[in-house]
């Protein structure tokens, strides 16, 4: 409901380009500066005029550039996801600063400077209050319903996960927003004792395939580790370069060539290694984040209440500092799913099992287009969409 759809899916295309394409220029046209300044080390200006000299550093730059474009463009989509969830579910239509700072783990300030920013670029449907105390979301009509007896409930009466009247923690919410309507509703029962419910369904394809990624940008890591400390021993021994000069089936016939031969070789291995090493760093912090979802999935299974402290989570508890960070990127990344990071009454929560249903009809579930008003008709089934309502 918050995201330009459209825009955020051409910019992921664009992300993964420019990841290519910086690797690629890195490997090519990084060897080929380093290289010529190596063997022409006695003599700068001869690699100065070399051939494809300017071309690499320019293009050098360039790959530079886009990379560094790419991790940004990166990681600002998702956190606009992640804002985006946190929008979907509240039901006031104003959200604090404060309570996003506790959300996301970043201070006041750069919570403002980034709603500045995403609301021109990746988001849409709020504006930021004038006086800078947070967000206000679009004008919206919502009712929150008991499913069980049907009364009509306070929002924040909603929050505490039961009904006030019957005491039935089986509760909506109808949202109107824009001419989009969504239902966000409690299922915690479907979550009790099945882990699988609070972690992605392709999670343990992810952890392999992530594990494999890893175990080669390891080996090769290392492999490529000990070449390089192989060829720099062997460029500093004498025997090891008159051994090769003196093979008959060696085509190199100085011990400048053979030298040469293995810087280039050291510089070969070392742009690899770079390039590879913080791949491989990456991969396994995937794995961490995916090992946390498993490990909170098997947690909140465990719940029989809708909303748990953050700090009743076993690692908090144990005063582990990372478990925090580790679990919002494994909510940011969608490893972990059904679960929300929210702030209520300034105590940052966990809320469980929280399920937001778009453009479908509560009765038929038949698809919506076109919900203008509070008195919305389902075409399918003639049902009220919205009905009696409290409209801001």
């Amino acid at each position: 409901m918050y995201l330009r759809k459209k825009r955020m899916t051409a910019l992921k295309i664009k992300n993964v380009l420019f990841f290519i394409f910086s690797a690629f220029e890195v490997m090519i046209s990084g060897t080929y500066i380093v290289s010529e300044f190596v063997y022409y080390r006695d003599d700068p200006q001869t690699a100065w005029g070399a051939v494809s000299m300017k071309e690499s550093i320019v293009m050098m730059c360039v790959a530079a550039v886009v990379f560094t474009i790419a991790v940004i463009s990166t990681r600002h989509l998702g956190n606009a996801s992640f804002y985006s969830s946190y929008f979907e579910g509240d039901l006031d239509g104003v959200v604090s600063f404060a309570d996003l700072a506790k959300v996301v783990g970043k201070s006041e300030a750069s919570v403002r400077r980034q709603l500045h920013f995403y609301r021109s670029v990746y988001m849409t449907g709020f504006e930021l209050s004038q006086d800078g105390s947070g967000v206000w979301l679009d004008s919206r009509t919502c009712l929150c319903e008991c499913r069980s007896c049907g009364a009509h409930i306070e929002k924040k009466v909603y929050f505490t996960g039961e009904c006030p009247y019957c005491h039935s923690s089986d509760l909506h919410a109808k949202v109107l927003s824009g001419e989009h309507f969504y239902s966000v509703s409690n299922d915690l029962g479907s979550g009790i004792g099945r882990p699988d419910y609070y972690r992605s369904g392709s999670l343990k394809t992810r952890m392999a395939l992530y594990w494999l990624l890893f175990g080669l940008g390891a080996f090769f890591t290392v492999i490529l580790f000990c070449i390089n400390i192989e060829d720099i021993f062997h460029y500093f021994d004498q025997e090891y370069q008159k051994k090769v000069l003196l093979d008959p089936s060696n085509h190199l016939n100085s011990y400048e060539l053979i030298k040469a031969h293995l810087l280039n070789s050291i510089i070969y291995t070392s742009i690899v290694w770079a390039v590879i090493a913080p791949l491989t760093v990456l991969r396994f912090r995937r794995v961490m984040a995916i090992s946390t979802a498993h490990a909170i999935a098997r947690f909140f299974s465990q719940s029989k209440t809708p909303f748990i402290k953050a700090e009743e989570l076993p690692a908090l508890a144990a005063g582990s500092k990372g478990m925090m960070k580790r679990m919002r990127r494994a909510i940011r990344k969608g490893y972990a799913k059904n679960c929300t990071l929210e702030v209520h009454n300034g105590v940052l929560l966990i809320a469980l099992a929280k399920k937001t249903v778009k453009d479908r009809c509560l009765s038929c579930g038949a698809p919506l287009t076109g919900v203008v008003d509070e008195n919305s008709k389902c075409s399918y089934c003639g049902n009220l969409i919205m009905g009696v309502l409290e409209k801001r």
